[in-house]
C-alpha cells in the first residue's frame, strides 16, 4: 500500500514538484497551499505523513502543527518540515525530518523515507 503525504506549502511550485517526486518513488500526494487548508485537508481523509513549510500565511507550519498535535486524530502523525533556516528550530522540535532549503530530491526521499520507518517503529512499540 502506498503512503500516503500531505504537502503543505504555499510556494504551489515547489509544493507541485515534491509532489512529483514523491508519486515518481511511489507515494501518493496531495497538496495544500497553508495550514489552515493542510489543517482542513487532514480532517477530510487521513495521512501516514505531513510534509510542511515553517513560513507561509493564513497559518504558518509550526501552528499547524501544534493542532495536529492537540487534536487526538491527528496528533501522531509524523511530520517532515521544510525551512530555510534550520537554526530557526530549535534544538528540541516536534518534527520526525528536517529538510533545509534548497534540497535535492535524493536528501527529501531519504527524509520522507525515514520518517515513515520510524513512525512505523514507534507506533510498533506501542502494540
Amino acid at each position: 500500500m502506498k503512503a500516503s503525504i500531505l504537502i503543505v506549502d504555499d510556494e504551489f511550485g515547489l509544493a507541485e514538484l515534491v509532489a512529483d517526486i514523491l508519486t515518481d518513488h511511489g507515494y501518493e500526494a496531495t497538496l495544500a497551499i497553508n495550514g489552515r487548508q493542510g489543517l482542513a485537508r487532514l480532517t477530510e481523509r487521513p495521512v501516514d505523513l505531513v510534509v510542511v513549510d515553517v513560513m507561509m500565511p493564513v497559518m504558518s507550519g509550526p501552528e499547524l502543527v501544534a493542532r495536529m498535535r492537540a487534536t487526538r486524530e491527528l496528533a501522531d502523525i509524523p511530520v517532515v518540515v521544510m525551512t530555510t533556516s534550520p537554526r530557526e528550530l530549535g534544538g528540541t522540535h516536534p518534527y520526525q525530518g528536517v529538510l533545509q532549503k534548497p534540497f535535492s530530491s535524493e536528501a527529501l526521499v531519504r527524509t520522507v523515507a525515514a520518517a515513515l520507518e520510524k513512525n512505523a517503529t514507534d507506533v510498533g512499540s506501542r502494540l
